[in-house]
């Protein structure tokens, strides 16, 4: 007897074997039970899921000699005619071969005649979408009102080529992809029936390359135990697909995981002699990172079918969950552009770089804050028009600096604005204007009157002031200005007049000095125990990484007592807490202070705030400061008064 595929020896012969698609058994089976036909039924779905298989078991619970049933009998001669392909009320078309209109109206022609055995004729029309256009409309009456004894069934893998009088007059089932753990399982089932050994891992590795399609994975499961000589082997599969084997990713990650460069390309290499598909080893790389992300955050949902759930779990410890998202990300995009690389290895090495190259946001704030705004690009003056700034005398009172910077960048920034738009005498009005209503707003909002005195402005601003030469008598307190503005604001160089500006306006500056203190608050005593500031000093230079530096950060100092550190862990981050991460930190404190030290961290609320918290808290503060640093902005101001401009929302961002 010649050998039987195992595609078509294990294809399904009643409803209780098919794998998957439980929504359409259900349907399919309470219709037969409860005798509630349709005339037409239309199967979709991708290849290899089932679509003609149904329809054929449909066609024998309708057609059995035991009766209409959801579970035929299998061994009278109309299932067995229909198991093995020659039942003459069976009629199958391939639409693929018969497209034209000739051959539709032909097929048609015997719809009137009554069955010859059974209780109905069936047609099974597969790819039904590669009918013409004459042909559906041909078939368009009679698969709306056949006859009582005449059922349709249409396959067809591409549904959106179907008329919509052709869908509207049909029951339409859309057949899922089958799961790899569903595929797994029936293979397993196939191969202990079958008496053939295999390794377990090499059913998960055929059933990732049948994607979906038991057709696929029964047909490479053949291919295999042909490679394999009669058994199935880990080794063989990975040879016959083109995949490489576990441990090559699991090292790759672990070479990122240690952020060594040299180790990483090494591995490249050694991977390389092997001649790989780089696209299917970063899809390897990407079903690994999504294996870790599982083990982060439920460790339990992690299977052993690849025989590396323990270098998984490792990986998962290594690595903090923003590395794995970022490395998850990465991949994605890199195998999309792989085809773009001038070779698939330089494609392939420079996603592995650009993990390297870049990190998320862990909260650390290392460097200090920059102002957001962009100051304009200066103009081409010569330096010998250009005055040099001289320093404030008033340098130890706040109040005047304030009011001179106020004016300084009024100044200013209607340069910017006469540049513009090219008004320059609209602009200086401007200037005085602004001024003036300064001082307005000021004194209309003070709560109780003060004396003013006001001293003539020169006619002539002078280029220098000696630096003795005491500041003008003031005449109103400027209003108070947020942190951001107290900043050195750079000259505007596009005349004499705005280099001279800073000078100049130490004679038009309106502002109350404020007194200045005798001499400076002594400095509070040092604590015995750490503030919040130098608990995070001490856990930024741990030199911890990943989840182990998560710990550290989200941790809030309770107490300390001598050597022994008492931390408050959230819930919200409990699930960051575990025995050998705390054994970690606490090697790391006693490793950075030079002294054995015990450690005790308790998962509650606490009122004391964490160094993580603490960094978000400066990035937020940043961020409004940035955007309200924009939005004061007299360029920005002026462009939008100009030109109708708009800030794009979410474009702001603090400069490091």
């Amino acid at each position: 007897m010649s050998y039987q595929v195992l595609a078509r020896k294990w294809r399904p012969r009643n409803f209780g074997e098919l794998v998957g698609q439980e929504h359409v058994r259900q349907a399919l089976t309470n219709a037969l039970d409860n005798d509630r036909l349709h005339h037409a039924f239309l199967f979709t779905g991708t290849r290899g899921v089932g679509k003609t298989t149904i329809a054929r078991i449909l066609a024998k619970s309708l057609n059995c000699e035991q009766g209409i049933s959801s579970t035929p009998c299998g061994v009278c001669p109309t299932c067995t005619e229909i198991n093995e392909g020659r039942y003459i009320d069976l009629i199958e078309v391939d639409a693929a071969s018969r497209t034209k209109v000739d051959e539709t109206r032909e097929l048609l022609e015997n719809v009137q005649y009554a069955p010859t055995r059974g209780r109905y004729k069936v047609y099974l029309i597969d790819e039904v979408h590669m009918f013409s256009n004459s042909s559906f409309n041909a078939l368009l009456k009679t698969l709306e009102e056949p006859p009582p004894h005449v059922k349709f069934l249409l396959a067809t893998t591409d549904p959106q080529k179907l008329p919509v009088t052709i869908l509207s007059r049909c029951l339409q089932f859309n057949l899922k992809h089958l799961s790899l753990e569903q595929i797994r399982t029936h293979l397993g089932m196939v191969l202990g029936k079958e008496g053939i050994e295999f390794d377990t891992p090499a059913l998960g590795l055929i059933a990732r390359a049948a994607d979906g399609s038991m057709r696929d994975a029964l047909s490479l499961l053949d291919q295999a135990i042909a490679f394999g000589g009669g058994a199935l082997r880990e080794s063989d599969v990975r040879s016959m697909l083109g995949s490489i084997e576990q441990h090559h990713v699991i090292d790759l990650l672990n070479s990122l995981a240690d952020g060594d460069a040299g180790a990483l390309l090494t591995r490249i290499a050694q991977l390389a002699e092997q001649a790989p598909d780089f696209a299917g080893v970063l899809a390897e790389l990407i079903s690994t990172l999504h294996r870790i992300a599982l083990a982060q955050a439920v460790p339990e949902a992690v299977n052993d079918e690849m025989a590396d759930r323990e270098a998984v779990l490792a990986l998962a410890e290594r690595l903090s969950p923003e590395d794995v998202q970022l490395y998850y990300q990465i991949t994605l995009i890199g195998r999309r552009d792989l085809p773009l690389a001038p070779t698939p290895r330089g494609g392939f090495e420079m996603v592995l770089l650009r993990m390297l190259a870049f990190r998320p946001d862990t909260g650390r704030d290392d460097t200090p804050p920059r102002p957001a705004a962009t100051q304009p690009v200066p103009t081409a003056t010569p330096a010998s028009h250009i005055a040099p700034q001289q320093p404030s005398p008033t340098a130890s009172q706040p109040a005047a600096p304030r009011a001179m910077d106020t004016t300084r960048r009024a100044s200013a920034m209607a340069d910017v604005r006469s540049q513009l738009t090219g008004k320059a005498g609209m602009a200086k009005t401007k200037k005085v204007a602004n001024t003036g209503n300064a001082s307005s707003r000021t004194t209309a909002t003070r709560a109780a009157p003060q004396t003013i005195r006001q001293s003539p402005a020169p006619q002539t601003p002078p280029v220098t002031a000696p630096q003795d030469q005491a500041p003008s008598p003031v005449t109103d307190p400027a209003p108070p200005m947020p942190d951001y503005m107290n900043e050195e604001i750079p000259p505007i160089y596009g005349s004499t007049q705005a280099a001279a500006a800073p000078t100049a306006d130490r004679h038009e500056t309106l502002a109350v000095a404020e007194p200045s203190p005798a001499a400076p608050a002594p400095a509070a005593p040092v604590e015995a125990v750490p503030g919040p500031d130098e608990w995070e000093s001490l856990a930024t230079a741990l030199g911890l990484k990943g989840v182990n530096q998560q710990l550290a950060l989200n941790c809030a100092l309770k107490d300390r007592q001598g050597n022994h550190f008492a931390l408050s862990l959230v819930p919200a981050h409990a699930q960051l807490l575990s025995k050998p991460r705390e054994d970690l930190l606490r090697e790391a404190l006693s490793q950075q202070l030079g002294e054995t030290v015990t450690l005790s961290i308790d998962v509650e609320q606490t009122d004391n705030t964490s160094p993580a918290t603490r960094q978000k808290q400066r990035r937020a503060a940043r961020q409004r400061q940035a955007e309200a640093s924009i939005e004061q902005d007299h360029t920005v101001q002026a462009l939008r008064e100009t030109f109708a401009a708009q800030i794009n929302p979410g474009s702001v961002q603090p400069v490091d």
